[in-house]
């Protein structure tokens, strides 16, 4: 599948929303629904006490936040749920973090790497991070 027919593309095309670079999007690599299906079930549903956490206050901040996380890979896969996953940069996942992780909406579980570490987004605007998460 192209990310012309990923289903929330619009969140990345749509002049209401946002339109990300043409190299941005070249960088977004829609995943199998079975390989969304299995990461899923990987995921749980909170990290626990020993995460990580950040509270999104503003979108610098929280970019800050995700900058500083000690994370090495240069490529993670974001989960929205069972159907609907994405491979992209680390990089551009941190300078669109926002247009990635909607409030209200979205819980994702974003993989990193090998997917050894995991980061989450809440849909109450939370990130939980950790290390070895599995």
């Amino acid at each position: 599948m192209s990310i012309e027919n990923f289903p929330l593309a619009w969140r990345w095309t749509s002049e209401a929303y946002t339109v990300l670079p043409p190299e941005i999007l070249q960088g977004l690599h829609p995943v199998a629904a079975e390989i969304a299906m299995e990461l899923l079930a990987k995921a749980p549903n909170t990290l626990g006490p020993d995460a990580l956490t950040h509270e999104n206050s503003d979108r610098d901040t929280t970019r800050k936040w995700l900058r500083e996380l000690p994370v090495t890979a240069s490529e993670v896969t974001l989960v929205w749920n069972q159907e609907t996953a994405l491979n992209l940069p680390w990089s551009t996942f941190v300078s669109y973090w926002s247009d990635f992780c909607y409030p209200s909406s979205d819980d994702v579980a974003i993989f990193i790497g090998t997917h050894c570490d995991l980061l989450l987004w809440h849909h109450y605007e939370v990130f939980e991070f950790k290390t070895g998460a599995f």
